[in-house]
């Protein structure tokens, strides 16, 4: 297929998964106000931390998910066995799954047992959501085969079309929570598991229909060498994923041990909208990574330096387009979202995510590089020591006197030093330039959203807060965002694809 064709299809896809995307972020600003209020702030404080944990094991999940569809890309760009990586996948999935759920019945039920501070009446009840949401995680990770098959070929309007699905019945457990009678917090968590279950089912007779390497009957693993690889290539993403999530899960236990279950609430509320970002630039990455692995696969380095580089500014930008604006009108959005927040910590709590969450993207196209070439080592263990380390300095930090906020600030500071990191680890393995890197992409998009943010910030003093005051910032931090970047930060190449995919259509 022709670069020019590719491209296309990348914008093809992204489309559609914008669209997935509005769905999904509208769906879950409303269904995490109906939660919030069904549950209360003591119950959704608990569903967080047990979902927390839940989240520092599924980390495999996350860890198994980059490296199946990274050898499934990869292989269809060298016009290798899909059908044996498809298999190996399903096994080493299953065998993760088991080991998880093991894990986190003795993990988690020794977790709220001894160090939990939650009320003596919802001990029981919390140990049952731990079940049905461990239940649930592994639903989750025997899916991911199944996904990744379907973004490895390409068929993003299938996956919005699922995940739309998948969200709006998510909407329904909220509604039902609201209504019910019985313990809301069980019916949340046994309605979450049933919901995944649905999409695990549709997911795979969608694979069953339209690709043949998803046909197959039990085995043993033909070659051992490539489940070898792809074992070694996860357990490092292990790692990194796994530190991130102990790194996020491991703040909201030293919050809770220093300021109690409500603070937890914040912190929650505070996660929602960063797994909003997070999803945002994943929603971007996902249209884009297929197209990385396969030049990699095919031995086109530089054009998979090349994406990577136009990841690393698209997703940013696009991340700016959504936090410069909530950003600047958190307050009112927060009191329409949600009434009256748990405490004077939420409001901090999310704008410090949202300045994670920018920061993260700056350089996440280099992540993809070199996972596509297969040199993932050394970033994962550097970068996953980091992440912990971000953990005792917050600890000093509110051990000092230091408000709950400044935890938030110890990740921010840790994401910044990445940037450089990140960047020097692929120079090594790819010989990219860090100069262009940190000047020609880094530096343009930072300079920008810095503007564009100090400008809306500038504007609010002349107007009272309200939908009219949030409606003129969106649309002046997007027109001066996208002018900008188009102007400025896009090289002549992506224009030019840009130009020709809405001139053709």
């Amino acid at each position: 297929m022709s670069s020019k064709n590719n491209s296309e299809r990348v914008i093809k896809n992204t489309i559609f998964l914008y669209a997935n995307m509005i769905v999904n972020i509208c769906v879950q600003l409303i269904a995490v106000r109906l939660i919030l209020h069904g549950l209360g702030e003591t119950d959704y404080g608990i569903y967080n931390v047990i979902a927390g944990i839940v989240t520092l094991f599924a980390f495999m999940n996350s860890a198994m998910s980059v490296a199946t569809q990274r050898f499934l890309s990869f292989e269809i760009g060298r016009c290798g066995d899909v059908c044996e990586i498809f298999y190996t996948s399903v096994v080493l999935h299953t065998l993760i799954g088991v080991a998880v759920v093991a894990a986190l019945e003795i993990a988690g039920i020794y977790y709220v047992d001894n160090i939990l501070c939650v009320p003596a009446e919802r001990l029981d009840t919390t140990k049952i959501l731990l079940h049905c949401i461990t239940a649930s995680t592994f639903v989750n990770i025997i899916t991911v085969p199944y996904e990744s098959d379907i973004n490895a070929n390409e068929d993003m309007g299938a996956i919005a079309v699922i995940n739309s699905i998948d969200s709006l019945m998510k909407l329904c457990t909220a509604i039902v929570i609201c209504n019910v009678n019985s313990d809301r917090l069980i019916v949340f968590g046994v309605l979450t598991m049933i919901t995944l279950i649905i999409t695990l089912v549709t997911k795979r007779l969608y694979c069953l229909y339209h690709y043949k390497e998803s046909h197959f009957k039990w085995h043993k693993i033909r070659d051992t060498r490539m489940m070898g690889k792809m074992a070694s290539f996860a357990s490092w993403n292990f790692i990194g994923a796994g530190c991130s999530a102990a790194r996020y899960h491991g703040t909201g236990i030293i919050l809770n041990l220093f300021f109690g279950i409500i603070i937890n609430a914040s912190y929650g509320i505070a996660q929602q909208i960063n797994g909003l970002l997070n999803f945002l630039s994943v929603t971007v990455v996902r249209a884009i990574r297929p197209q990385i692995n396969k030049s990699a696969g095919a031995n086109n380095i530089s054009r998979t330096l090349t994406l990577s580089e136009t990841t690393c500014k698209i997703t940013a930008l696009m991340i700016a387009l959504f936090a410069i604006p909530i950003y600047v009108e958190l307050p009112f959005i927060l009191s329409v979202w949600l009434g009256d927040l748990p405490d004077n910590n939420c409001l901090l709590f999310c704008r410090g995510f949202l300045v994670i969450a920018f920061v993260n993207q700056l350089t996440s196209g280099l992540r993809i590089a070199v996972e596509s070439v297969g040199k993932i080592r050394l970033m994962q263990s550097v970068l996953g020591t980091m992440h912990l380390l971000s953990l005792p300095a917050g600890y000093i930090c509110l051990n000092h006197g230091l408000p709950a906020a400044s935890i938030i600030g110890c990740i921010i500071i840790e994401e910044t030093i990445g940037i450089f990191v990140r960047t020097m680890i692929t120079h090594r393995y790819t010989n990219i330039s860090v100069s262009h890197v940190l000047l020609s992409n880094v530096t343009p998009v930072v300079m920008t959203t810095a503007a564009v943010l100090l400008f809306c910030q500038l504007t609010t003093g002349w107007m009272s807060d309200g939908w009219g005051r949030l409606f003129i910032i969106c649309a002046t931090s997007t027109t001066l965002t996208c002018v900008i970047a188009y102007s400025l930060i896009l090289t002549n190449e992506e224009r030019m694809h840009i130009k020709a995919f809405i001139t053709r259509k």
